[in-house]
Protein backbone atom coordinates (compact mmCIF):
# COMPACT_ATOMS: atom_id res chain seq x y z
CA UNK A 1 0.00 0.00 0.00
CA UNK A 2 1.22 3.38 -0.34
CA UNK A 3 2.01 5.70 2.48
CA UNK A 4 -1.01 8.33 3.33
CA UNK A 5 -1.44 10.44 5.65
CA UNK A 6 -4.90 10.58 5.63
CA UNK A 7 -7.21 8.75 8.13
CA UNK A 8 -10.06 7.86 5.82
CA UNK A 9 -10.30 5.04 3.59
CA UNK A 10 -12.56 5.35 0.98
CA UNK A 11 -13.94 2.86 -1.80
CA UNK A 12 -13.91 3.77 -5.08
CA UNK A 13 -15.96 0.28 -6.86
CA UNK A 14 -15.67 -0.20 -10.75
CA UNK A 15 -14.85 -3.05 -13.09
CA UNK A 16 -12.77 -0.64 -15.47
CA UNK A 17 -13.21 -3.30 -18.10
CA UNK A 18 -11.73 0.11 -20.61
CA UNK A 19 -10.25 2.59 -18.15
CA UNK A 20 -10.96 6.10 -19.45
CA UNK A 21 -10.89 10.17 -18.22
CA UNK A 22 -13.99 9.60 -16.80
CA UNK A 23 -12.47 7.24 -13.63
CA UNK A 24 -9.32 9.49 -13.57
CA UNK A 25 -11.71 12.50 -12.45
CA UNK A 26 -13.34 9.96 -10.21
CA UNK A 27 -10.33 8.87 -8.44
CA UNK A 28 -8.94 12.39 -8.08
CA UNK A 29 -12.54 13.97 -6.40
CA UNK A 30 -12.44 10.87 -4.19
CA UNK A 31 -8.97 11.49 -3.38
CA UNK A 32 -10.11 14.54 -1.42
CA UNK A 33 -11.60 12.73 1.06
CA UNK A 34 -9.54 10.08 1.96
CA UNK A 35 -6.88 7.35 1.08
CA UNK A 36 -8.02 5.81 -2.06
CA UNK A 37 -8.92 1.72 -2.41
CA UNK A 38 -10.23 0.83 -5.39
CA UNK A 39 -12.64 -2.04 -5.15
CA UNK A 40 -12.20 -3.98 -8.57
CA UNK A 41 -14.64 -6.57 -9.90
CA UNK A 42 -13.49 -9.50 -10.89
CA UNK A 43 -13.47 -11.14 -14.21
CA UNK A 44 -16.03 -13.61 -12.91
CA UNK A 45 -18.59 -11.12 -11.52
CA UNK A 46 -18.36 -9.04 -14.97
CA UNK A 47 -19.17 -12.05 -16.78
CA UNK A 48 -22.07 -13.00 -14.73
CA UNK A 49 -23.60 -9.81 -14.46
CA UNK A 50 -22.47 -8.08 -17.27
CA UNK A 51 -22.80 -10.97 -19.61
CA UNK A 52 -19.62 -10.48 -21.71
CA UNK A 53 -15.49 -11.37 -21.18
CA UNK A 54 -13.58 -8.30 -19.78
CA UNK A 55 -11.56 -6.35 -22.09
CA UNK A 56 -8.74 -6.56 -19.79
CA UNK A 57 -8.13 -9.10 -17.64
CA UNK A 58 -8.44 -8.40 -13.94
CA UNK A 59 -4.49 -8.25 -13.20
CA UNK A 60 -3.87 -5.74 -16.21
CA UNK A 61 -6.56 -3.96 -14.88
CA UNK A 62 -5.29 -4.09 -11.54
CA UNK A 63 -1.79 -3.14 -12.65
CA UNK A 64 -2.77 -0.23 -14.57
CA UNK A 65 -5.17 0.99 -11.87
CA UNK A 66 -2.39 0.63 -9.48
CA UNK A 67 0.17 2.99 -11.25
CA UNK A 68 -2.34 5.97 -11.02
CA UNK A 69 -1.42 8.94 -8.89
CA UNK A 70 -4.13 9.05 -6.12
CA UNK A 71 -4.36 5.09 -6.00
CA UNK A 72 -3.53 3.49 -2.63
CA UNK A 73 -4.28 0.18 -3.19
CA UNK A 74 -6.11 -1.94 -5.74
CA UNK A 75 -8.41 -5.24 -4.29
CA UNK A 76 -10.70 -7.56 -5.70
CA UNK A 77 -14.61 -6.95 -5.36
CA UNK A 78 -17.66 -8.39 -6.32
CA UNK A 79 -20.06 -6.88 -8.42
CA UNK A 80 -22.43 -5.91 -5.42
CA UNK A 81 -20.31 -4.32 -2.62
CA UNK A 82 -22.04 -4.75 1.02
CA UNK A 83 -21.16 -3.76 4.54
CA UNK A 84 -19.36 -6.82 4.55
CA UNK A 85 -17.25 -5.97 1.85
CA UNK A 86 -16.57 -2.68 3.25
CA UNK A 87 -15.48 -3.95 6.48
CA UNK A 88 -13.36 -6.72 5.27
CA UNK A 89 -10.92 -3.81 3.93
CA UNK A 90 -11.22 -1.42 6.38
CA UNK A 91 -13.00 0.99 4.60
CA UNK A 92 -14.98 4.19 6.16
CA UNK A 93 -17.26 5.40 2.64
CA UNK A 94 -18.01 3.75 -0.52
CA UNK A 95 -17.62 6.70 -3.49
CA UNK A 96 -20.93 6.02 -6.13
CA UNK A 97 -22.68 8.30 -8.47
CA UNK A 98 -26.06 8.75 -8.15
CA UNK A 99 -27.04 5.27 -10.10
CA UNK A 100 -25.74 3.16 -6.86
CA UNK A 101 -27.20 0.24 -5.96
CA UNK A 102 -25.31 -1.08 -3.93
CA UNK A 103 -26.61 -1.85 -0.21
CA UNK A 104 -25.04 0.41 1.59
CA UNK A 105 -26.36 2.68 4.68
CA UNK A 106 -26.05 6.49 3.94
CA UNK A 107 -23.97 7.15 6.46
CA UNK A 108 -20.92 4.95 4.48
CA UNK A 109 -22.18 6.11 1.27
CA UNK A 110 -20.46 9.06 -0.78
CA UNK A 111 -22.24 10.20 -4.32
CA UNK A 112 -20.02 11.89 -6.22
CA UNK A 113 -21.23 13.10 -9.58
CA UNK A 114 -19.84 11.00 -13.01
CA UNK A 115 -18.36 12.88 -15.75
CA UNK A 116 -20.88 13.48 -18.31
CA UNK A 117 -20.29 12.20 -21.50
CA UNK A 118 -18.06 8.79 -21.42
CA UNK A 119 -18.51 5.18 -20.17
CA UNK A 120 -16.93 2.29 -20.97
CA UNK A 121 -20.24 1.08 -23.01
CA UNK A 122 -20.01 4.44 -25.35
CA UNK A 123 -16.35 3.33 -25.65
CA UNK A 124 -17.24 0.38 -26.86
CA UNK A 125 -20.15 2.01 -29.18
CA UNK A 126 -16.94 4.48 -30.64
CA UNK A 127 -14.90 1.40 -31.88
CA UNK A 128 -17.28 -0.66 -33.28
CA UNK A 129 -18.10 2.84 -35.27
CA UNK A 130 -14.82 2.84 -35.73
CA UNK A 131 -14.76 -0.44 -38.02
CA UNK A 132 -17.07 1.77 -40.64
CA UNK A 133 -13.69 3.64 -41.31
CA UNK A 134 -13.16 1.43 -44.09
CA UNK A 135 -16.07 3.33 -46.14
CA UNK A 136 -13.60 6.87 -45.93
CA UNK A 137 -10.85 4.17 -47.18
CA UNK A 138 -12.88 2.55 -50.09
CA UNK A 139 -15.94 5.18 -51.93
CA UNK A 140 -18.33 3.08 -53.77
CA UNK A 141 -20.21 5.08 -56.27
CA UNK A 142 -22.32 1.81 -56.94
CA UNK A 143 -25.51 0.26 -56.10
CA UNK A 144 -25.23 -1.27 -53.07
CA UNK A 145 -24.16 -2.07 -50.49
CA UNK A 146 -21.75 0.57 -50.41
CA UNK A 147 -21.20 1.24 -47.46
CA UNK A 148 -20.67 -0.68 -43.58
CA UNK A 149 -23.46 1.32 -41.15
CA UNK A 150 -22.88 1.14 -37.70
CA UNK A 151 -26.29 0.50 -37.30
CA UNK A 152 -26.26 -2.65 -39.40
CA UNK A 153 -23.46 -3.83 -37.29
CA UNK A 154 -24.93 -2.96 -33.83
CA UNK A 155 -27.62 -5.00 -34.49
CA UNK A 156 -26.28 -8.03 -35.10
CA UNK A 157 -26.56 -10.59 -32.27
CA UNK A 158 -27.06 -14.49 -31.90
CA UNK A 159 -30.10 -15.53 -33.23
CA UNK A 160 -32.45 -18.31 -34.47
CA UNK A 161 -35.77 -18.61 -36.60
CA UNK A 162 -37.33 -21.08 -34.48
CA UNK A 163 -38.04 -20.80 -30.57
CA UNK A 164 -36.01 -17.45 -29.70
CA UNK A 165 -38.48 -15.03 -29.06
CA UNK A 166 -36.10 -11.97 -29.47
CA UNK A 167 -35.98 -13.15 -32.97
CA UNK A 168 -39.64 -13.75 -33.54
CA UNK A 169 -40.42 -9.65 -32.41
CA UNK A 170 -37.23 -8.69 -34.10
CA UNK A 171 -38.54 -10.71 -37.72
CA UNK A 172 -42.01 -9.12 -36.95
CA UNK A 173 -40.85 -5.50 -37.11
CA UNK A 174 -38.76 -5.91 -39.73
CA UNK A 175 -41.62 -7.37 -42.13
CA UNK A 176 -44.43 -4.95 -40.72
CA UNK A 177 -41.71 -1.77 -41.63
CA UNK A 178 -41.13 -3.76 -45.26
CA UNK A 179 -44.92 -3.99 -45.88
CA UNK A 180 -45.32 -0.35 -45.15
CA UNK A 181 -42.09 0.52 -47.47
CA UNK A 182 -43.72 -1.55 -50.24
CA UNK A 183 -47.35 -1.10 -49.87
CA UNK A 184 -47.78 -5.17 -49.66
CA UNK A 185 -50.31 -7.11 -47.95
CA UNK A 186 -47.49 -10.19 -47.70
CA UNK A 187 -44.12 -10.36 -47.42
CA UNK A 188 -42.00 -13.15 -48.09
CA UNK A 189 -38.05 -13.10 -47.28
CA UNK A 190 -35.26 -15.52 -48.44
CA UNK A 191 -31.55 -16.05 -48.37
CA UNK A 192 -30.49 -14.47 -51.62
CA UNK A 193 -30.00 -12.12 -54.33
CA UNK A 194 -32.90 -10.02 -55.74
CA UNK A 195 -32.33 -11.77 -58.88
CA UNK A 196 -33.74 -14.94 -56.53
CA UNK A 197 -37.03 -13.08 -55.77
CA UNK A 198 -37.67 -12.04 -59.11
CA UNK A 199 -37.53 -15.18 -60.56
CA UNK A 200 -39.11 -17.18 -57.75
CA UNK A 201 -41.67 -14.61 -57.34
CA UNK A 202 -42.21 -14.89 -61.74
CA UNK A 203 -42.68 -18.94 -61.24
CA UNK A 204 -45.18 -18.22 -58.46
CA UNK A 205 -47.34 -15.87 -59.97
CA UNK A 206 -46.96 -14.76 -63.53
CA UNK A 207 -49.03 -16.77 -66.04
CA UNK A 208 -50.51 -16.21 -69.70
CA UNK A 209 -49.93 -13.50 -71.95
CA UNK A 210 -47.21 -10.86 -70.59
CA UNK A 211 -46.67 -7.66 -71.50
CA UNK A 212 -42.60 -6.33 -70.75
CA UNK A 213 -42.14 -3.17 -70.60
CA UNK A 214 -38.54 -2.34 -71.63
CA UNK A 215 -36.38 -0.09 -70.51
CA UNK A 216 -32.99 -1.65 -70.41
CA UNK A 217 -31.09 -4.55 -68.92
CA UNK A 218 -32.73 -5.84 -65.91
CA UNK A 219 -36.40 -5.14 -67.08
CA UNK A 220 -35.34 -7.42 -70.64
CA UNK A 221 -33.75 -9.95 -68.42
CA UNK A 222 -36.81 -10.64 -66.86
CA UNK A 223 -37.81 -12.67 -70.08
CA UNK A 224 -35.44 -15.16 -68.78
CA UNK A 225 -36.54 -15.26 -65.59
CA UNK A 226 -40.46 -16.21 -66.58
CA UNK A 227 -42.02 -19.93 -66.37
CA UNK A 228 -41.80 -21.04 -70.27
CA UNK A 229 -45.23 -21.36 -71.04
CA UNK A 230 -45.65 -17.72 -70.40
CA UNK A 231 -46.91 -15.64 -74.11
CA UNK A 232 -44.12 -12.48 -73.88
CA UNK A 233 -44.71 -8.82 -75.47
CA UNK A 234 -42.02 -6.56 -75.29
CA UNK A 235 -42.67 -3.15 -75.89
CA UNK A 236 -40.32 -0.38 -74.86
CA UNK A 237 -41.62 2.94 -72.39
CA UNK A 238 -42.75 5.37 -74.49
CA UNK A 239 -44.69 3.35 -76.73
CA UNK A 240 -46.63 1.65 -74.02
CA UNK A 241 -49.61 3.96 -74.74
CA UNK A 242 -50.11 2.21 -78.44
CA UNK A 243 -50.25 -1.22 -76.86
CA UNK A 244 -53.79 -2.73 -77.18
CA UNK A 245 -55.39 -5.72 -76.18
CA UNK A 246 -55.68 -8.83 -73.37
CA UNK A 247 -53.02 -9.84 -70.97
CA UNK A 248 -52.81 -11.28 -67.69
CA UNK A 249 -49.54 -10.08 -66.72
CA UNK A 250 -47.67 -6.61 -66.84
CA UNK A 251 -43.49 -6.40 -66.52
CA UNK A 252 -41.48 -3.59 -65.59
CA UNK A 253 -38.28 -2.56 -63.64
CA UNK A 254 -39.24 0.57 -61.83
CA UNK A 255 -35.45 2.00 -61.55
CA UNK A 256 -33.88 0.91 -64.45
CA UNK A 257 -30.13 1.17 -62.85
CA UNK A 258 -28.42 0.43 -65.89
CA UNK A 259 -29.68 3.69 -67.90
CA UNK A 260 -29.97 4.89 -64.37
CA UNK A 261 -33.88 5.69 -65.22
CA UNK A 262 -36.92 5.33 -63.67
CA UNK A 263 -40.46 4.70 -65.09
CA UNK A 264 -43.65 6.43 -64.06
CA UNK A 265 -44.99 3.76 -62.26
CA UNK A 266 -48.48 5.07 -62.21
CA UNK A 267 -48.74 5.04 -66.21
CA UNK A 268 -48.02 1.78 -66.30
CA UNK A 269 -50.46 0.78 -63.66
CA UNK A 270 -53.17 2.73 -65.30
CA UNK A 271 -52.08 0.75 -68.72
CA UNK A 272 -52.27 -2.63 -66.57
CA UNK A 273 -55.77 -2.21 -66.03
CA UNK A 274 -56.73 -0.93 -69.04
CA UNK A 275 -55.18 -4.47 -70.37
CA UNK A 276 -57.07 -6.56 -67.46
CA UNK A 277 -53.70 -7.38 -66.14
CA UNK A 278 -51.75 -7.74 -63.03
CA UNK A 279 -48.15 -5.52 -62.48
CA UNK A 280 -45.28 -7.20 -61.53
CA UNK A 281 -42.51 -4.73 -60.69
CA UNK A 282 -38.42 -5.66 -59.86
CA UNK A 283 -38.03 -2.94 -57.41
CA UNK A 284 -34.67 -4.10 -56.49
CA UNK A 285 -33.58 -0.11 -57.24
CA UNK A 286 -36.56 1.66 -56.01
CA UNK A 287 -37.24 0.17 -52.70
CA UNK A 288 -37.24 2.30 -49.95
CA UNK A 289 -35.93 5.15 -52.24
CA UNK A 290 -39.27 6.14 -54.45
CA UNK A 291 -42.92 6.18 -53.85
CA UNK A 292 -45.92 4.50 -55.33
CA UNK A 293 -45.07 1.04 -54.67
CA UNK A 294 -48.24 0.11 -53.15
CA UNK A 295 -49.45 0.48 -57.15
CA UNK A 296 -47.43 -3.23 -58.07
CA UNK A 297 -49.76 -6.09 -57.44
CA UNK A 298 -46.45 -8.03 -56.66
CA UNK A 299 -42.71 -6.87 -56.28
CA UNK A 300 -39.15 -7.97 -55.53
CA UNK A 301 -35.75 -6.33 -54.14
CA UNK A 302 -33.03 -7.10 -51.71
CA UNK A 303 -31.98 -6.02 -48.54
CA UNK A 304 -28.50 -4.19 -49.80
CA UNK A 305 -30.31 -0.47 -51.78
CA UNK A 306 -32.86 1.30 -50.58
CA UNK A 307 -33.46 -0.35 -47.58
CA UNK A 308 -30.34 0.31 -46.23
CA UNK A 309 -29.15 -2.80 -45.39
CA UNK A 310 -26.49 -5.54 -45.20
CA UNK A 311 -26.57 -8.13 -48.51
CA UNK A 312 -28.41 -11.42 -48.55
CA UNK A 313 -31.85 -11.04 -48.25
CA UNK A 314 -34.52 -10.96 -50.66
CA UNK A 315 -38.06 -10.28 -50.83
CA UNK A 316 -41.48 -11.22 -52.08
CA UNK A 317 -44.30 -9.03 -51.32
CA UNK A 318 -47.68 -9.27 -53.00
CA UNK A 319 -51.11 -8.41 -52.45
CA UNK A 320 -54.20 -10.66 -50.54
CA UNK A 321 -55.76 -11.34 -53.87
CA UNK A 322 -53.78 -12.80 -55.34
CA UNK A 323 -52.91 -16.89 -55.05
CA UNK A 324 -49.03 -17.94 -55.51
CA UNK A 325 -48.89 -20.85 -57.50
CA UNK A 326 -47.69 -24.02 -55.83
CA UNK A 327 -43.96 -25.47 -57.67
CA UNK A 328 -42.56 -29.59 -57.73
CA UNK A 329 -39.85 -28.03 -56.30
CA UNK A 330 -38.68 -27.98 -52.27
CA UNK A 331 -36.32 -24.45 -52.13
CA UNK A 332 -37.53 -23.37 -55.18
CA UNK A 333 -41.13 -22.97 -53.73
CA UNK A 334 -42.94 -19.72 -52.09
CA UNK A 335 -44.43 -21.80 -49.74
CA UNK A 336 -40.99 -23.15 -48.40
CA UNK A 337 -40.07 -19.82 -47.61
CA UNK A 338 -43.07 -18.70 -46.25
CA UNK A 339 -43.52 -21.41 -44.20
CA UNK A 340 -39.63 -21.33 -43.24
CA UNK A 341 -39.29 -24.66 -43.88
CA UNK A 342 -35.19 -23.60 -44.67
CA UNK A 343 -32.81 -21.55 -43.20
CA UNK A 344 -33.63 -17.61 -43.45
CA UNK A 345 -31.10 -14.63 -43.63
CA UNK A 346 -31.68 -14.26 -39.81
CA UNK A 347 -28.71 -11.64 -39.50
CA UNK A 348 -29.14 -9.74 -42.01
CA UNK A 349 -33.10 -8.94 -40.87
CA UNK A 350 -31.29 -7.94 -37.97
CA UNK A 351 -29.15 -5.32 -40.55
CA UNK A 352 -32.34 -4.06 -41.34
CA UNK A 353 -33.24 -3.32 -38.38
CA UNK A 354 -30.65 -1.46 -36.89
CA UNK A 355 -31.28 0.79 -40.34
CA UNK A 356 -34.84 1.06 -39.93
CA UNK A 357 -34.80 3.96 -37.06
CA UNK A 358 -32.35 6.04 -39.34
CA UNK A 359 -33.89 5.47 -42.71
CA UNK A 360 -35.53 8.63 -43.21
CA UNK A 361 -32.09 10.51 -42.55
CA UNK A 362 -30.27 7.76 -44.67
CA UNK A 363 -32.70 8.28 -47.70
CA UNK A 364 -32.36 12.36 -47.22
CA UNK A 365 -28.40 11.84 -47.78
CA UNK A 366 -29.03 10.19 -50.82
CA UNK A 367 -31.30 13.01 -51.92
CA UNK A 368 -28.47 15.57 -50.63
CA UNK A 369 -25.51 13.33 -52.50
CA UNK A 370 -27.70 13.22 -55.97
CA UNK A 371 -28.65 17.33 -55.72
CA UNK A 372 -24.88 18.29 -54.86
CA UNK A 373 -23.75 16.25 -58.49
CA UNK A 374 -26.52 17.50 -60.59
CA UNK A 375 -26.30 20.57 -59.61
CA UNK A 376 -22.23 20.93 -59.89
CA UNK A 377 -22.60 18.92 -63.33
CA UNK A 378 -25.97 19.90 -64.79
CA UNK A 379 -24.08 20.52 -67.84
CA UNK A 380 -23.12 16.78 -68.26
CA UNK A 381 -27.06 15.75 -67.40
CA UNK A 382 -28.67 15.16 -70.65
CA UNK A 383 -32.31 15.11 -68.73
CA UNK A 384 -33.78 15.17 -65.28
CA UNK A 385 -36.49 13.79 -65.94
CA UNK A 386 -36.87 10.30 -65.16
CA UNK A 387 -33.76 10.38 -63.12
CA UNK A 388 -33.76 8.04 -59.91
CA UNK A 389 -32.77 8.98 -56.34
CA UNK A 390 -30.37 5.68 -56.84
CA UNK A 391 -28.16 6.79 -59.62
CA UNK A 392 -27.33 9.89 -62.11
CA UNK A 393 -26.24 9.33 -65.73
CA UNK A 394 -23.58 11.89 -67.22
CA UNK A 395 -23.02 12.77 -70.77
CA UNK A 396 -19.37 12.25 -70.13
CA UNK A 397 -16.88 10.72 -68.68
CA UNK A 398 -16.59 10.71 -64.46
CA UNK A 399 -13.36 10.23 -63.64
CA UNK A 400 -11.95 9.62 -59.93
CA UNK A 401 -10.20 11.70 -58.19
CA UNK A 402 -7.83 9.32 -56.40
CA UNK A 403 -7.23 5.28 -56.39
CA UNK A 404 -10.04 4.84 -53.50
CA UNK A 405 -12.90 4.97 -55.42
CA UNK A 406 -14.80 2.73 -56.92
CA UNK A 407 -16.87 3.79 -60.34
CA UNK A 408 -19.89 1.33 -61.13
CA UNK A 409 -19.76 -0.30 -64.24
CA UNK A 410 -23.73 -0.92 -65.62
CA UNK A 411 -24.75 -3.82 -67.72
CA UNK A 412 -25.48 -1.54 -70.79
CA UNK A 413 -23.49 0.01 -73.72
CA UNK A 414 -23.29 3.59 -72.94
CA UNK A 415 -21.48 6.60 -74.29
CA UNK A 416 -21.73 7.85 -70.77
CA UNK A 417 -20.94 7.48 -66.87
CA UNK A 418 -23.20 6.25 -64.35
CA UNK A 419 -22.94 6.77 -60.39
CA UNK A 420 -24.98 5.81 -57.38
CA UNK A 421 -25.60 7.59 -54.20
CA UNK A 422 -25.16 5.27 -51.38
CA UNK A 423 -21.38 5.75 -51.10
CA UNK A 424 -21.12 8.08 -48.10
CA UNK A 425 -24.50 7.95 -46.72
CA UNK A 426 -22.41 6.86 -43.60
CA UNK A 427 -21.88 11.00 -43.36
CA UNK A 428 -24.21 13.86 -42.66
CA UNK A 429 -21.63 15.98 -45.11
CA UNK A 430 -21.71 15.40 -48.63
CA UNK A 431 -17.70 15.08 -50.30
CA UNK A 432 -19.23 13.50 -53.64
CA UNK A 433 -18.41 16.67 -55.99
CA UNK A 434 -15.21 17.04 -54.58
CA UNK A 435 -13.78 13.46 -55.22
CA UNK A 436 -14.72 13.41 -59.11
CA UNK A 437 -14.11 15.23 -61.99
CA UNK A 438 -16.29 14.79 -65.28
CA UNK A 439 -14.43 15.09 -68.94
CA UNK A 440 -16.45 15.23 -72.46
CA UNK A 441 -17.50 12.79 -74.71
CA UNK A 442 -14.90 12.75 -77.54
Amino acid sequence: MKESSRSKRVMVDMSATIIHHGHIRLIQKASEYGSVVIGLTTDEQILSFKGYQAELPFVDRKEILEALKGVDEVVPTPWLITEDVLDEYDIDFLVHGHDNSNPIPKNRLLVLPRTEGISSTEIRQRALKSITFINNRKLMLTPGPAAVLYENLASIKPVFGRGDDEYKKIHTKVIDWIKEKSGQDKVVTAQGSATFALELAAHSFVTGNVLLISTGYYSDRLTQLLPKNCDVRICKYDEISSIKGNFDWVLCAYTETSHAFKVDLSVIRKKADELGAFLYVDSTGSIGLEGHHELCDVTAFSSCKGLFGLTGACFIAYKNKLTPKSTSKFYFNLETHHEKKVTGPYHILLSLYGSMAIHDTLRQRVIKSKQAVMDRFANYIPSQNNQPLLCTYFNGKVVPQDKNIVMYTPRSDLPGSIICHFGEIYQADVELTNRISIEHLT
